[in-house]
């Protein structure tokens, strides 16, 4: 089976565990920066506790180097398993756009060419 990588940049030392999804902890922004540039990471979560300043900076920076990757913030590791799922799910849902096309003409057309 293969996993979701996701990059959680908390302060805590405690490794989080989500369902199918390989975590990886880092303990401040520029390391996380660092991981990005190796790894496509496919959802960045960062800790509230991380500083504005450092936030800006690492969502600045994560967009030039994986277009694709979503960053999210989470408050506690009770919440980052369903702020993750929550957040690539909503972005990564297969079909979600349908266009349906009228066809009403074509099949008239088509029709009145048999008919003919």
């Amino acid at each position: 089976m293969r996993h979701l990588e996701v990059l959680v940049v908390t302060p805590q030392t405690t490794t989080s565990k989500i369902l199918n999804w390989k975590v990886s902890n880092v303990s401040n922004v520029e390391i996380a920066i660092e991981k990005l540039q190796q790894r496509p990471y496919k959802v960045v979560a960062i800790n509230k506790t991380i500083a504005a300043i450092d936030k800006t900076k690492f969502k600045q920076i994560a967009t030039i180097l994986n277009t694709d990757a979503i960053v999210v913030e989470y408050t506690d590791n009770n919440t980052l398993a369903d702020t993750v799922k929550r957040a690539y799910w909503s972005k990564h849902t297969p079909q979600r756009e349908r266009n349906y096309l009228d066809n009403a003409f074509e099949i008239k057309l088509a029709n009145s060419i048999n008919l003919n």
